[in-house]
């Protein structure tokens, strides 16, 4: 965009009613005598302030404050190096702001991109898209493109993606013609904004030449930075459709200050608040601070499952907020809420479903007792931090073979078989990063040829010194495919003692399970009382039996599924199996 030797045109065009004149410049210009400019009828000035990461034009600020003194309006553009290097695009777009110091009253700043830095036509837009929108994040307003035709099919292939995203003011390069050959399909079917007709105009105040421009309007309100911003921004949200959440909630442009006091979930019901946690994106989706970067989404998310059949309202500043989520002009988000209710069905490998292998006394054990289970696949996971991990076990001759991987990655496989029991086994795990970690403990169900039974036992876990009894374990039954499992799958188990657990708020509800020749007793346990014991043994096998649970005040309740271990003579098992959970009243 400098300034090539050539005879001066006039400054007006023919034929272009309804445009107003103006011209862009740079250090090439040299000194500009710009009350002189104001004068010849210029209305507009588009000045260089940067190019790349560091450059800045020599003359910007005298530039700036010369055409604004003389009534001239004004903006800048910068001259786009793009490469690959990481975040290229934010820091050239973070420099040209920090240099430019547009504010309200100015125009809209341009993106002049006539380099590619060897970046193919995808890598380009995208690189484009980034700087655009890194300005708009923090400028509060869309910047424009300047471009030629052909430069622009040469360099992005033509593409549309800009103008389609939001970019719609064209700048467009075409000399010496009566009208300007556009790129992008008519820039997207926008059309131009701003055209340099000329890269070599006469204009009085101005040695040599000077690129000369029109805008198509009579009015400058369309493409200049509003005054201090004063309307409130706006929250939308997207709600959960599982026990897991999240709920992400949207802003419609950046905002700052969000915390726990002016987003988060609560249950009107009982005025109670899940713990949850906030994750802060920009519009690009990279995390940013929630207090002080430039928020355009939140994500918050229920560090516990949510609670099936419980109503919910997740909230943008309450009524009464001390501190607010505000938008860069301080205006407050007005109060915002979405009302949703948690799932009333749950499969077996819901979260909303927690499982616990069965716990046998022993002296001998570390806590006095162990976690045992037995069928393939059934999993026992505990979290903890440290560079190292010993699972405590127990050898014997019921014991079968263990799987143990750590942050999903197998770290072993053991025979747990021995001709005599012994507790205090140490499976030792160390070189770990520092940090936190989970080890899983998985269920093979094989075992050595002398072995009597398949069983893995979890004892205890040791961590940085600490020995936990007892651990908490996320436990899991085995789960197998059955094809008429409403989830295609079953969890199940055969181990007296082994339970299953489902919470929800209603007056019913329905476990749905399996009959057939290998199922056996379970009890039903409702809010610590027993309420029967079942038998779900069939000659033929039956999936989605319900069992019911009705006639409850309307509430938080509790389901515990007990496996008996037990079953009738004909029987050639004692599964027990959850297919899911439903509330169904």
């Amino acid at each position: 965009m400098g300034a090539a030797p050539a005879p001066p045109i006039p400054i007006l065009p023919v034929g272009l009613p309804g445009t107003l004149p103006g011209i862009d410049v740079s250090h090439h210009q040299d000194e500009i005598d710009w009350a002189e400019v104001a004068g010849s009828g210029v209305r507009f000035a588009v000045a260089k302030a940067t190019e790349g990461r560091t450059f800045v034009d020599p003359r910007y600020e005298e530039n700036k404050v010369g055409a604004m003194t003389n009534g001239v309006a004004f903006t800048a553009y910068h001259f786009a190096r793009p490469d690959d290097t990481p975040n290229d695009a934010v820091r050239e777009a973070d420099h040209f702001l920090d240099v430019a110091g547009l504010e309200p009253g100015n125009l809209i700043p341009a993106l002049d991109i006539e380099r590619t830095g060897g970046l193919s036509d995808a890598e380009i837009t995208e690189w484009i898209l980034e700087w655009l929108d890194h300005v708009t994040e923090r400028l509060g307003v869309r910047p424009m493109v300047y471009t030629s035709p052909n430069g622009w099919l040469t360099r992005t292939g033509d593409t549309t993606a800009v103008a389609e995203a939001g970019y719609t003011v064209l700048w467009v390069a075409h000399w010496n013609v009566s009208e300007p050959r556009l790129p992008a399909e008519d820039w997207a079917g926008n059309g131009w904004t701003f055209w340099q007709y000329s890269n070599c105009g006469a204009i009085p105040g101005i040695g040599g030449c000077v690129d000369l421009d029109r805008f198509d309007g009579t009015s400058f309100d369309p493409v200049t930075i509003p005054s201090p911003d004063v309307t409130p921004p706006s929250a939308s949200f997207s709600t959960p459709t599982d026990v897991a959440g999240p709920v992400t909630i949207s802003f419609d442009e950046v905002v700052r200050q969000v915390g726990p006091d002016n987003t988060y979930v609560w249950t009107p019901l009982t005025g109670t608040y899940p713990p949850v946690s906030r994750t802060c994106r920009s519009r690009q989706g990279v995390e940013v601070d929630c207090f002080t970067g430039n928020v355009r989404s939140v994500i918050v998310q229920p560090l516990e499952p949510l609670v099936p059949g419980e109503t919910y309202q997740a909230v943008v500043n309450p009524g009464v907020v001390q501190t607010g989520v505000v938008d860069r002009g301080g205006n407050l988000v007005p109060t915002s809420v979405a009302d949703f209710a948690a799932p009333t069905e749950v499969e077996e490998s819901s979260p909303a479903v927690s499982y616990a292998w069965r716990s046998v006394s022993a002296d001998a054990a570390f806590g006095g007792r162990y976690a045992v289970e037995r069928r393939a696949g059934a999993t026992a996971a505990f979290a903890f931090r440290g560079r190292s991990v010993t699972w405590y076990t127990a050898t014997g001759p019921t014991m079968g073979r263990a799987a143990v991987r750590i942050d999903g990655v197998p770290a072993g496989t053991f025979d747990q078989y021995a001709s005599r029991t012994g507790f205090a086994v140490a499976r030792v795990f160390g070189g770990l990063e520092r940090g936190e970690h989970t080890i899983t403990v998985r269920v093979l169900g094989t075992g050595s040829a002398s072995a009597t039974d398949t069983r893995v036992v979890v004892d205890a876990f040791e961590t940085g010194g600490d020995l936990v009894r007892n651990p908490a374990l996320d436990a899991r039954w085995s789960s197998e495919s059955s094809p008429g499992a409403s989830g295609g799958s079953v969890a199940s188990s055969d181990l007296q003692g082994a339970s299953a657990e489902f919470t929800f708020r209603g007056t019913a509800a329905d476990w749905l399970t399996v009959r057939g020749p290998h199922h056996g007793r379970a009890e039903i346990w409702v809010d610590g009382l027993l309420l029967r014991t079942v038998d779900n043994y069939a000659p033929q096998e039956t999936v989605a039996v319900a069992r019911h649970v009705t006639g409850l005040v309307d509430g938080l309740h509790t389901i515990r599924i007990v496996v008996l271990g037990q079953g009738r003579q004909a029987a050639e098992g004692t599964l027990v199996a959850i297919d899911r959970f439903a509330v169904v009243g």
